[in-house]
């Protein structure tokens, strides 16, 4: 009886593992894609009072199956429970996914460490948003030793998934922007940087703008003097080095300092709330800003915290997340007078 017992316990054990496997990657999926969907929510009805989202179709995988919304990518794919969000009821399918994908706009690529959103072609103001799953990011080596690593995915799901909801002012500015300039350097938020980085007196520059906006929100308040020598000095960077061919990237860098730094705002505002991560500010600014890699994302942030400290973010946010432009240079520059 107790061989019998053992054998049968034995069966179920190995039968319950071979079904686990399954089911794990499924139980994963639903969770962190769940969790940031809640935590797009928390930022976008508690903080920026902005109560839909916009139409995007979800692409999510890990290094076995892909997760999607997008009916036309996976016609024979099998339906998987997902979450909704907010004003958006998701149907779900899966698929093995082979080490590639085929995105939207009909163009494969391979499976790898990688987060973005993009228009969908002809059909205007909608995007689809891709992305992997925590495992990947894991497997992947990526860690952050301020953040953790969950607190840091779920960032960059916030910050990528708020270029979703910019497809009708942003996304449409890049379009017009790439079309009428020509640039040594891909055309992208790096543009800048990519072109700049090795000149030694630009980058002296950049850097004592950067780190003189940074000081004026020390300790969670604004010094108005510093941050007007921050501004300043953005100026006289950009007269002494956009002119002649390079004279639209005034334009263009205030562009990208605005959209990448509301991502970057956007991650921080998720991070440091009691409902978010519950991270101390100073901790959590440091994780967003990454070694400050990053020119325009790292730059960005902290004109964010700047214009944070003037203006409570419901009362610009709408309009960034709406039809209109404005960068956040400007935006300081009106409440600062």
């Amino acid at each position: 009886m107790k061989a019998t017992f053992i054998l049968i316990f034995m069966s179920l054990n190995v039968f319950g593992q071979h079904q686990t496997e399954e089911q794990r990657r499924d139980i994963t999926f639903y969770k962190a894609t769940n969790n940031w969907f809640q935590a797009w929510k928390l930022v976008s009805k508690d903080i920026y009072h902005i109560e839909t989202v916009r139409p995007v179709d979800f692409i999510f995988f890990d290094d076995k199956y892909v997760y999607t919304t997008d009916a036309a990518l996976l016609k024979k794919g099998k339906p998987v429970k997902g979450p909704h969000l907010m004003n958006l009821s998701l149907k779900w399918k899966k698929e093995l996914h082979q080490g590639h994908v085929t995105l939207p706009d009909e163009s494969v690529i391979p499976i790898g460490l990688m987060s973005f959103a993009a228009e969908i072609p002809n059909k205007p103001n909608s995007s689809f948003f891709l992305m992997p799953l925590p495992d990947f990011w894991k497997s992947s080596g990526v860690e952050s030793k301020e953040l953790g690593l969950g607190n840091l995915v779920t960032g960059v799901f916030i910050h990528e998934f708020s270029h979703s909801q910019q497809m009708q002012n942003f996304g449409r500015k890049i379009t017009e922007f790439e079309k009428k300039n020509s640039f040594p350097k891909e055309f992208n938020d790096d543009i800048v940087q990519n072109i700049f980085q090795k000149d030694t007196v630009y980058l002296k520059m950049y850097q004592n703008e950067v780190e003189k906006i940074y000081q004026s929100v020390q300790n969670g308040t604004l010094d108005k003097i510093l941050a007007n020598e921050g501004l300043g000095l953005i100026n006289q960077r950009q007269n002494s080095y956009f002119e002649k061919q390079y004279a639209d990237l005034k334009q263009i860098d205030d562009f990208f300092l605005t959209m990448e730094g509301l991502g970057q705002y956007s991650m921080y505002l998720w991070l440091i709330h009691p409902m978010g991560a519950d991270i101390a500010p100073e901790m959590a600014i440091q994780g967003v800003r990454r070694g400050k890699k990053w020119w325009s994302q790292d730059e960005g942030l902290a004109l964010f915290l700047v214009l944070d400290k003037m203006a409570k973010p419901e009362s610009w946010a709408k309009e960034m997340f709406g039809d209109q432009v404005e960068s956040v240079v400007s935006l300081i520059r009106q409440q600062i007078r």
